[in-house]
């Protein structure tokens, strides 16, 4: 299988410098995909531009703490990936308990988040009719 490239360096770029650059590629794809599965990246549902900047400085962070501690075991445990500290932290870590009562109150403000956004979204479209 021939694996082909473009780039915009100049003639005078050594191609050892350009396989370089190109081999790097598969480690910054792999980075965005743990912080997408594991740290949030991909999961924000943000309105304004600050929201999704405080949300990925939040994913910036949780992906530098997951690093540092890759690195920190990585010579008692070679293999550690992301999703072995993520599984660890979400053992160890205290957990909310959620009561029925909660549960119920979690459940009804998001049917009134619900019921919210759909009435806006009628009224939008009157207001465009």
């Amino acid at each position: 299988m021939s694996h082909y490239c473009l780039s915009n360096a100049s003639l005078e770029t050594p191609l050892q410098e350009l396989a370089q650059v190109q081999a790097q590629r598969f480690f910054i794809e792999h980075s965005f995909h743990e912080a997408k599965s594991e740290c949030g990246m991909a999961d924000y549902q943000v309105r304004r531009w600050d929201a999704w900047h405080h949300h990925m400085a939040l994913v910036m962070l949780a992906t530098l703490f997951l690093v540092k501690q890759k690195m920190l075991g990585r010579k008692q445990w070679p293999m550690l990936s992301f999703n072995d500290l993520v599984t660890a932290l979400a053992h160890m870590l205290p957990q909310r308990q959620l009561t029925t009562e909660d549960l119920a109150d979690i459940i009804h403000k998001r049917h009134r988040r619900r019921l919210s956004a759909k009435k806006s979204s009628a009224r939008r479209k009157v207001a465009f009719e």
